[in-house]
């Protein structure tokens, strides 16, 4: 994923947001629930009953109820409008790429690929649709972490913009392998949370990303910007941007002291 610098459109970069507002176009009525992995997904992927957890060898698993269950929620809310006519385009479009995608995958072909039919010739609607929905996902993270929303995002996730500030990847999830070798069960579903990285030069954050995995496939969708994003960021949200940096140090001090 190469960087990605804005032109700094006319107007303000960020807006504020808060769990009493929709993340995505900031109205405060008519707030729901929006699901960190689709309840769809949950639904296909899982036929018996669920554990939810960090499995990071601390936290304790838990068992969730259904796919409804509030511990697939974010704290962010979405208005009801943003929740269903603004995204359900993309919401679609998502679940027949990632079915595709994940055929190619099983197949085991590059689930990339996909993108090489006609249907997602870049700048069309459905190639469009598709980042949407990872423009509405990486919004609802930013949320949850107490971040502003980001306008070139979060007006691109709602169809207000067309311009699509979103990168993607995909590969076989490493989590997956060693869930699967461990319990022998194939039915695995993950999100990363928030993560970023900062500019080695000039300290400030660059990139926000987060993941998205389906059973052995994972996404990874992010936004990257140059110093004078990085540095409007840090001058609009302070304590969001110390989070960011706070996060980063300690990513870094486990990774050296492991």
């Amino acid at each position: 994923m190469g960087l990605f610098t804005w032109a700094k459109p006319k107007g303000n970069l960020f807006e504020s947001n808060s769990t009493m507002q929709c993340c995505l176009c900031g109205s405060p009525d008519d707030l729901t629930g929006e699901h960190k992995i689709k309840a769809s997904a949950i639904r296909e992927l899982f036929s018996g009953p669920m554990v939810i957890g960090a499995f990071d060898g601390e936290s304790r698993p838990r068992f969730a109820q259904s796919a409804k269950s509030k511990a697939f929620h974010f704290r962010a809310r979405l208005c009801g409008t943003c929740n269903s006519s603004r995204t359900s385009a993309a919401d679609l479009e998502f679940t027949e790429f990632d079915k595709l995608a994940r055929e190619r995958m099983e197949a085991g072909l590059d689930p990339g690929d996909v993108f090489k039919e006609p249907r997602y010739t870049v700048g069309g609607e459905p190639y469009l649709n598709l980042f949407r929905y990872f423009a509405k996902v990486l919004a609802c993270q930013i949320a949850q972490e107490d971040g502003p929303r980001i306008l070139p995002v979060t007006e691109f996730a709602i169809g207000k913009s067309d311009f699509n500030p979103v990168l993607l990847a995909m590969d076989l999830d490493p989590a997956f392998l060693a869930f699967s070798q461990v319990l022998g069960s194939q039915e695995f579903a993950a999100h990363g949370g928030l993560a970023m990285q900062l500019s080695r030069l000039t300290g400030l954050v660059h990139c926000l990303f987060s993941t998205l995995t389906h059973g052995k496939l994972r996404y990874t969708f992010s936004i990257e910007f140059d110093f004078r994003v990085g540095l409007a960021l840090q001058r609009f949200d302070p304590v969001f941007h110390e989070r960011c940096v706070a996060a980063h140090r300690e990513a870094v001090a486990a990774k050296d002291s492991g």
